[in-house]
C-alpha cells in the first residue's frame, strides 16, 4: 500500500513552550532535525499542530501512524499523551509515550485504522495535540503522521476527443503502442 507523510504546519495552541531555532511549534516539529525542538518551560502543558493537507481525492485511507522524535527533560524522565484526532469524523486516539533517553530518539505516539468512509477532507482536518502529564517537561523535535492508502482507481480511455481507440495510430507522432495515458489517465 502507499503511505504519505502529513507534517505539521500550523501551531494552533501553543501553551508555555520554548521553541529553540525557529519561531514556532510547527516550524520547528516538521523539519526533520533534531537541533531545532520546543520544550515545555512549564509543568503539564499543551500544544495542538494543524497538519500538511493530503491531496488524494477518491483514495480509501487504511490507517496512521503517528511518531515523534523526543527525549526526557533534565529533571528526569517525561510522560506525555499524544493525539491524532478529529472529532467530527470519528478519529479520536490518545497514546501514553515515555521518554526516557537523554537523546533524541524516534517513539511511536499513535497507530489505529480510520474508520469505514474516511476521505481526504477528513484527513486534511486532523489535528495533533501533545499534553505533557505528570509534572514533567520533555524537548521534542519532530512529529510527523504516515497515512497508508489505497490510491483511487484510474479511468480507462477509449477514445480521444471522440475518435475510437482502434482509429488512433499516432498521438503527435508517438505510435498508439507506447502510449499509456493521456493527461493522467490510462489509455489502453
Amino acid at each position: 500500500m502507499p503511505t504519505v507523510i502529513i507534517r505539521p504546519n500550523a501551531t494552533a495552541i501553543s501553551g508555555s513552550w520554548t521553541n529553540t531555532g525557529g519561531a514556532s511549534i510547527h516550524a520547528v516539529t516538521s523539519d526533520s532535525d533534531d537541533t531545532t525542538f520546543t520544550n515545555n518551560a512549564a509543568q503539564n502543558q499543551t500544544f495542538i499542530l494543524n497538519l500538511d493537507d493530503v491531496s488524494l481525492s477518491g483514495a480509501t485511507f487504511n490507517s496512521w501512524t503517528m511518531t515523534l522524535s523526543g527525549r526526557k527533560g533534565g529533571k528526569g524522565s517525561a510522560t506525555l499523551n499524544a493525539r491524532f484526532l478529529n472529532i467530527s469524523a470519528g478519529i479520536s486516539t490518545s497514546t501514553g509515550v515515555s521518554l526516557t533517553s537523554g537523546s533524541f530518539v524516534n517513539v511511536a505516539a499513535g497507530a489505529a485504522s480510520f474508520p469505514s468512509g474516511i476521505d481526504d477532507s477528513d484527513v486534511n482536518d486532523c489535528i495533533v495535540r501533545i499534553d505533557t502529564t505528570g509534572g514533567t517537561q520533555c524537548f521534542i523535535s519532530e512529529v510527523f503522521v504516515t497515512i497508508d492508502y489505497t490510491a483511487a482507481a484510474s479511468a480507462t480511455v477509449h477514445s480521444v476527443n471522440g475518435v475510437a481507440e482502434a482509429n488512433i495510430a499516432t498521438i503527435k507522432g508517438v505510435a498508439h503502442a507506447n502510449i499509456a495515458e493521456v493527461n493522467t489517465v490510462t489509455f489502453d
